[in-house]
């Protein structure tokens, strides 16, 4: 009965693939050779390199030619160990001399989420609306040759891929894939699938610990099995298909049964608690970004036991995503006057957050960066490196050349959009006169004033418990009057206006807030108060007093950098970046190891429509090809602002220039002229690349950052001034080290109400940790009744939102607990531009038809999301949709949001309470069953809210009751249930198109295409 060909192996010594010759010397393994035969043990073999030194890099090119890997997927590639514990950064160096030996691997290290199929790109340079192959054929090959061949013993038990991790075995999907490989070796060796069948064994056909798991089952089992093995391959005999589509297949089919994560694991420290054991884990996912866990993290929020398996500030935090990282540096920690041999990683968001994480080794933390370095490159920007250490050699030789290195077609094709500013306005009577505040002085348009606002919409209640300060519902403001005597140059006010709309889309810890504008008899934009003023005032005031080091400055010269480091992120232009614009928050203190901390203030009347007398007045500050069309403002434009700052900076805020003659400015322009070099060679070379009078050739903020950050950490000469630190090791403060989703409730700020509910209220708060006005702005939702199922609800909301991270959903920061008071609050990203429903009746005018569908389409794609993680929304509206700018908004407000339960599709809710009945599919209101399906159906609501511009007249409900014919009808859900069933619906509103069809149905990711 037994039968040997089921021992015969599929590929020879497929099991020992990775066995290599005595040979000493540097020898790289290739899985797949090009021109070699198909199957793996003849594609197979090493390249041996002589005697000299190597880069990392240099092995890969060799290594990609030997295996035909095109030059636009290089960068998919790297070196590992020979035992597969970590990987070489491209820049890492082999030098070999007679005693050297070494073996490594040459393995695709970097995956994409949809690296396969028709769904979006994730690869940099590929276009995103089009179905575009990030993989091609050579590379299709090489992984399969790559996770088709096994480990030998040799490599340890421990050792783990980038690419599988194994999960529980499904035996009809592993048959699938014998079948496939069967059909590939029948192809390849050119032989019928029967012969192929006779001679190999289909269990040879799996990867390694499939195949073991398969020869555990009984005698009985493994016949059955085989017979329906053979059955299958009968069934697919007559196929005909290419062989590297049946690897494609099968590579697709693997990694849907082994639950495949493209994920890397790093082990790693609190700085200063190394000694401790108490270890992180960090992942870098292709997916996701970067995460850590803490398995040893003790939380004690016993009110927060409802929750089930979301359990809040448990398990793995998503840090940031690999387009949101801003700069990373590595630093040797010093300890008791000696350097350590572990290294100091930091990782900085847009939004100015940090990472910081102490690794073990140096290699360890560069094979974390490099990781983390070559996924920004693949993903999001092809020509950026954040440390020097790590970066390709060819990439530096690219940069300093000038060249953009290998690209797609797709890369050369570029679209911009530009974006319509817009502005929130606040009701004059919130305001005291400007005229009995403190003036602070006069701009070029304005004259500034000191008051206060007040909060019209504060609650009796809070006043009552601030009752002892009189003013605790008064926050400090700057007041930016238009000046009538400048009528004359501007025709209207709404240039002046539209200099507000910038801060007013976005939020970010080193912008100035806008409270917003006052439009009546006077002009006012309303922004908040910065204490110490203007930076080049300052540097003027106190250069001689020895406050204002060189590590000060440097300081300050990052913060603004990593503001319009954000701008550039986001399509926006500063356009009029200078010191004079730059308002110093703290003052900082130099013996206390406290920094200094600067906002960019707001950019005043745009050069567009500004007169050219006054444009030259702005040289060196303004970009020369502004000076010439001043329509011509770009990101390109805030570089050479930076520049000339950075240079008034380290000149004390004094600009030579500023008190020429017109002419002259304007001939220093056009004699291409430069500012004298500073006296640092480093901040020379940062400041000349910046003032560059070809715009193509100053480089992104990324890049200033990362420059900066090489001047703050080295061993340069301006780090002299710096004291000595208190903290253990050089470090920031332990305490610093909390938990970054735990806010403490006496740190929040607040600023004003943003709207209330029937269960709870929404605040804009400031994050203060410091007491300085410089912590981040964020909207804190908190509960107004505060019973058991009240909390429980509240609580099951928190673990939904923590567990969602897309583009078009709010953005969870966190939660504030205060066990005292039995309190709990919700902390999210603030929205500056409120409710899609609010937004739509004030901006009607500017929002066409094509707004509308973008909105609609942002609101899809963010439904799919949450169909795809098995969550129902139950109140999808505009009300509950928030808009961050004019071209981008996100879905709110999970207060009545479900998950599906695994065995099924929908959800019955039984728990009483009130609904918004008027966005509710009738199976909703018949039977409180809630699924996508009826999501969906809020979404045509949504669409019919869209496209009336949230009117109040014609809204839903109102709309719904004119058909009822009453006001307030006693059986009201009964009534409009009955109206649904006799298919009344919403009337089509006017200039709607026909395409947006009530009848829609489906789900989310059916939508999307149709929207």
């Amino acid at each position: 009965l037994h039968n040997p060909e089921e021992e015969t192996p599929l590929i020879s010594n497929r099991s020992s693939n990775l066995s290599f010759s005595k040979t000493d010397g540097l020898q790289v393994y290739l899985y797949h050779q090009l021109n070699a035969a198909q199957s793996a043990s003849d594609s197979a073999g090493t390249l041996n390199f002589p005697l000299g030194e190597y880069t990392a890099e240099e092995l890969c090119i060799a290594a990609a030619k030997a295996c035909g890997i095109l030059p636009v997927c290089h960068s998919l590639f790297a070196l590992a160990r020979e035992d597969l514990s970590g990987w070489y950064a491209p820049s890492h160096v082999f030098t070999m001399d007679e005693f050297f030996s070494q073996v490594l691997l040459y393995r695709i290290r970097f995956f994409f989420p949809n690296w396969f199929g028709s769904q979006k790109s994730f690869r940099c340079g590929l276009a995103s609306d089009q179905v575009s192959p990030v993989l091609d054929y050579p590379t299709i090959d090489y992984l399969f040759a790559q996770v088709s061949t096994t480990p030998p013993p040799r490599f340890g038990a421990g050792a783990t891929t980038s690419f599988l991790s194994h999960g529980p075995l499904n035996q009809e999907t592993c048959l699938g894939l014998a079948v496939l490989d069967m059909l590939r070796i029948s192809k390849e060796r050119k032989r019928s699938l029967e012969e192929t069948f006779r001679s190999i064994s289909y269990k040879l056909c799996l990867p390694e610990q499939m195949r073991l798991q398969l020869q555990a089952q009984n005698f009985v089992t493994r016949k059955r099995i085989r017979r329906q093995f053979g059955q299958s391959l009968h069934k697919v005999s007559s196929l005909q298909t290419e062989v590297r589509f049946l690897k494609l297949k099968y590579l697709m089919e693997l990694k849907g049964l082994l639950g495949a994560t493209t994920e890397e694991t790093f082990q790693a420290w609190v700085p200063a608690q190394a000694a401790t054991g108490s270890a992180w884990t960090i992942h870098v996912s292709s997916e996701k970004g970067i995460l850590t866990s803490h398995s040893g993290a003790k939380i004690h929020l016993s009110f927060l036991a409802h929750v089930p398996p979301l359990a809040i500030l448990q398990g793995t935090h998503l840090f940031c995503d690999f387009p949101e990282i801003a700069d990373i540096t590595i630093k040797k920690p010093v300890r008791d006057g000696q350097p350590a041999k572990s290294r100091l990683v930091s990782v900085t968001k847009t939004d100015s957050r940090v990472l910081e994480m102490e690794f073990g080794s140096l290699a360890d933390a560069l094979s974390f960066v490099s990781l983390v370095d070559g996924y920004f490159r693949l993903t999001v920007d092809a020509q950026h490196y954040f440390c020097r250490e790590v970066a390709p050699k060819r990439l530096l030789e690219d940069l300093e050349n000038q060249c953009h290195g290998p690209i797609t077609i797709s890369f050369s094709w570029s679209v911009g959009s530009p974006q319509r500013p817009s502005f929130c306005t606040l009701a004059v009577p919130n305001l005291l006169s400007p005229r009995q505040c403190e003036n602070l002085g006069q701009g070029t348009f304005t004259r500034i004033y000191r008051g206060f606002k007040r909060d019209p919409k504060a609650g009796r209640e809070e006043e009552e418990e601030e009752e002892d300060d009189s003013r605790s519902r008064q926050v400090e403001v700057a007041m930016k009057v238009l000046d009538v005597a400048h009528s004359r140059l501007l025709s209207s006010p709404q240039p002046f206006l539209e200099a507000a709309s910038m801060l007013g889309q976005l939020s970010h810890k080193h912008l100035v807030l806008l409270h917003g504008v006052c439009v009546g008899e006077e002009s006012v934009m309303v922004q908040e108060y910065v204490r110490c003023g203007a930076l080049d005032s300052y540097l003027r005031r106190n250069q001689a007093s020895g406050k204002v080091t060189a590590t000060w400055k440097l300081h300050v010269a990052r913060q603004l950098a990593y503001a319009l480091n954000f701008l550039e992120d986001k399509a926006m232009v500063h356009g009029n970046v200078s010191a004079k614009k730059v308002l110093l928050a703290r003052e900082g203190d130099a013996a206390s190891g406290c920094l200094p901390f600067i906002k960019l203030s707001d950019p005043g009347v745009s050069a567009a429509v500004l007169p050219k007398d006054l444009l030259i007045d702005r040289i060196p500050w303004v970009a020369p090809e502004c000076l010439e069309d001043p329509k011509n403002l770009a990101p390109e434009s805030d570089k050479w602002g930076f520049g000339a700052t950075l240079w008034e900076i380290f000149n004390g805020g004094i600009m030579p220039l500023r008190l020429m003659e017109p002419e002259r400015k304007l001939k220093f322009y056009q004699d291409r002229q430069q500012l004298p070099a500073l006296k640092w060679a480093e901040l020379a070379n940062l400041v000349a690349p910046c003032l560059d009078f070809d715009p193509r050739r100053r480089p992104a903020f990324r890049s200033i950052l990362r420059d900066l950050n090489e001047i703050i950490t080295s061993d340069y000469e301006l780090l002299s001034d710096l004291p000595t630190s208190n903290t253990p090791g050089g470090y920031l403060d332990v305490s610093l080290w909390q938990d970054p989703t735990l806010f403490e409730e006496r740190h929040l700020k607040y600023i004003s109400v943003l709207g209330k509910g029937n269960f709870g209220s929404v605040e804009l708060c400031r994050y203060d940790p410091l007491g300085d006005s410089t912590g981040e702005l964020v909207a804190v939702k908190r509960l107004q009744q505060s019973t058991s199922e009240h909390r429980a609800d509240f609580e099951r909301e928190i673990a939904i939102l923590r567990s969602l991270h897309h583009d078009f959903v709010v953005a969870y920061r966190g939660v504030c607990c205060n066990r005292g008071r039995n309190s709990l609050r919700l902390v999210m990203e603030y929205l500056p531009n409120g409710c899609l429903r609010n937004y739509l009746q004030k901006n009607r005018e500017r929002l066409d038809l094509r707004k509308l569908l973008l909105y609609a389409w942002q609101v899809c794609k963010g439904m799919d999301y949450l169909g795809s993680q098995r969550y129902i929304h139950r109140d999808l509206a505009t009300r509950n949709i928030l808009v961050e700018n004019e071209n981008h908004v996100k879905i709110g407000d999970f207060g009545l949001a479900k998950i599906l339960p695994q065995d099924k599709e929908y959800y019955v809710v039984r728990e009483p309470g009130q609904s918004p009945i008027f966005w509710y599919a009738p199976e909703s209101l018949s039977d409180n069953v809630f699924s996508q399906e009826s999501d969906v159906w809020s979404f045509g609501v949504v669409l019919y809210e869209l496209f009336t511009y949230g009117s109040k007249s014609c809204s839903p409900s109102e709309e719904f009751l004119r058909m009822l014919g009453h006001s307030k009808p006693p059986m009201i859900v009964c009534q409009l249930l009955e109206l649904l069933k006799q298919s009344q619906r919403l009337p089509s509103p006017p200039n709607c198109p026909a395409e947006v069809s009530p009848q829609a149905e489906g789900n989310g990711s059916v939508l999307v295409p149709e929207v």
